[in-house]
């Protein structure tokens, strides 16, 4: 499959169908971006304060589903890292944890 190809693109209080198309180093603020059970390509970019819209089957005894959405919520949950402000990363007296709810020793 062809993918569209978007490259160091900027993308605002825009929907954007994720699914279909490769973005490279592009940056999406406060955007819906829906993603559809096929092919994408995500490389390098920036998530600001967007929603997700997800239509994806996980087929039973699948393990590359899985993968799949795994991969994708982790992607989620690092651009939600990278734009909290240190103190709500750490704050005083909390105990650190990993995207995954583990302590941090």
């Amino acid at each position: 499959m062809l993918l569209t190809k978007h490259e160091n693109e900027t993308f605002l209080n825009q929907t954007v169908y994720i699914s279909g198309q490769a973005f490279v180093r592009c940056t999406f603020i406060a955007c819906t971006l829906v993603l559809r059970e096929t092919v994408y390509h995500l490389e390098g970019c920036t998530f600001e304060r967007c929603n997700w819209h997800v239509d994806w089957v996980l087929m039973w005894g699948s393990p590359e589903s899985i993968r799949e959405i795994k991969a994708l919520v982790s992607l989620i949950e690092t651009a939600q890292q990278q734009q909290l402000p240190a103190d709500q990363l750490n704050p005083v007296g909390a105990t650190p944890v990993t995207p995954y709810g583990q302590t941090v020793k």
